[in-house]
């Protein structure tokens, strides 16, 4: 019982980890700050 615990929050301190990493802040479309040309077409 005591390994199973031990196992269970192993894995949520991993899972709390890994989420913590990357971008954070909303999402947002970044072309009304900086216009994109069209691309041109051959």
């Amino acid at each position: 019982m005591q390994k199973n615990t031990v196992r269970i929050l192993l894995l949520l301190a991993i899972c709390f980890v890994f989420n913590s990493c990357g971008t954070k802040g909303p999402l947002y479309m970044p072309e009304k700050q900086y216009p994109q040309d069209a691309p041109a077409k051959n």
